[in-house]
């Protein structure tokens, strides 16, 4: 579900609550098959061109002998911060996720930049560090860059 709020939070316009339950999972059959329930909260915030939510999550709890990965929250954490900031025709993004221990901390970070190329269509680059790009390897950290064409650069 979705509000609009349009509220003015000390200069920073506060515009949209969405809360819902999401189903992540790789589609695989077992050993490889990954997947969890999560009920979550995004708010989403605006000032000038740029544009940020604050998404926390609760794990929804599942049996043991069922659950085949009971430690993901280890690496996905609690919520992610992401935000997308329009600079010209340049669109700069960005994501952090952190589980918030003070021993075994994992997070990740992911930076995007998508530019103009010819006309309509955009090129890509995306930075990720940290875990949780691939639920399957979720507790593998991972360290790449991506590059590719934009079908849209809308956040």
């Amino acid at each position: 579900m979705q509000f609009n709020t349009n509220m003015d939070l000390l200069g920073i316009k506060f515009k949209i609550i969405q809360v819902g339950a999401w189903h992540q999972s790789n589609g695989k059959g077992e050993p490889l098959s990954r997947s969890w329930n999560r009920l979550y909260a995004n708010s989403l915030f605006e000032q000038g061109n740029l544009v940020f939510g604050i998404k926390p999550w609760y794990r929804l709890p599942e049996d043991d002998e069922n659950d085949d990965n009971p430690d993901i929250k280890k690496y996905y954490g609690y919520g992610e911060i992401s935000g997308f900031y329009m600079w010209d025709e340049h669109n700069l993004s960005f994501m952090l996720r952190n589980n918030l221990r003070s021993s075994e901390n994992k997070g990740a970070i992911e930076l995007g930049w998508t530019f103009p190329l010819y006309k309509k269509v955009k090129g890509y680059v995306q930075y990720f560090n940290g875990y949780g790009q691939s639920i399957l390897d979720y507790n593998s950290a991972a360290n790449t860059i991506g590059v590719g064409i934009a079908l849209s650069d809308l956040y």
